[in-house]
Order: C-alpha cells, then sequence, then structure tokens
C-alpha cells in the first residue's frame, strides 16, 4: 500500500540529475511515493542546466548526484549558485567525504543525502530543505 503523500509536496516541481539508471529510479519512486508528481529527471549536470533554463517555471527544489559525467554535481551547484542563487540544491552521494562536503558547503549546498536512502529520510530533509511543516 503506497505511503499518504506529505503535506505541501503535491504541487512541488523538483529537479533530479542521476546518471545511474537504478538510482535514477529509484529516486523517481520515491518521490513518487512521499506524493511529489512534478519531476524532471536528467542524467548529468550539462542537461540539468538545459531543463533549468527551458522551464516555464523555476524548480523548487533540485537534487543531484555527486558523480556525474559531462558536469559533476558540484559543477552543477556551483553554476546554479551563478544564476540561481537561492534555489534549493540537495546533494546525493554514495559516501561523504568530508573535503567534497565542505567543497559543496563553500557552494552553498542546501543539505545533503547518503545512499541508500529510505522515502521517510528523503521526505524528511526535503521538507526540512523547503520550510514544509509535517
Amino acid at each position: 500500500m503506497p505511503d499518504a503523500p506529505a503535506a505541501g509536496f503535491a504541487d512541488l516541481s523538483l529537479l533530479v540529475a542521476e546518471d545511474e539508471a537504478f538510482a535514477r529510479k529509484l529516486t523517481l519512486a520515491t518521490l513518487q511515493r512521499i506524493g511529489i508528481r512534478k519531476v524532471t529527471a536528467v542524467t548529468d549536470g550539462a542537461q540539468a542546466l538545459e531543463a533549468i533554463a527551458q522551464a516555464r517555471e523555476p524548480f523548487h527544489l533540485i537534487i543531484s548526484d555527486w558523480n556525474m559525467p559531462n558536469l559533476n554535481g558540484l559543477q552543477l551547484l556551483q553554476a546554479v549558485r551563478a544564476h540561481h542563487p537561492h534555489m534549493p540544491f540537495l546533494m546525493l552521494t554514495g559516501h561523504a567525504d568530508q573535503e567534497l562536503v565542505l567543497a559543496a558547503r563553500a557552494a552553498r549546498v542546501n543539505g545533503y543525502i547518503v545512499k541508500p536512502f529510505s522515502a521517510e529520510q528523503l521526505r524528511s530533509k526535503i521538507a526540512v530543505t523547503l520550510g514544509i511543516k509535517s
């Protein structure tokens, strides 16, 4: 039985950048499970920048993997901050390497999600990042 959608999540528009097909599918399924229906998924940072440029409305949140081809998560974060300094941005990572965490903090990342994650962890992180009462 699917989880009840979290209040305040149904109208969110998210961008997910994840190059690994299985991880991308799992993230999308988890977002759907917590009630987020408007998700644009891309496979690298360069595609993410294209999606941001082509979007009719700004995304409420970007969730990006760290390691991706063409433009990695940190490079994507830096590019987003240059043009959209206040756009919420969460970084997905398989390991929380201190040097990488410091670099992302310097680029003003809003938070991290360590893979693998549960639906509750993702829901909670999104709620905190976007100030949604849960």
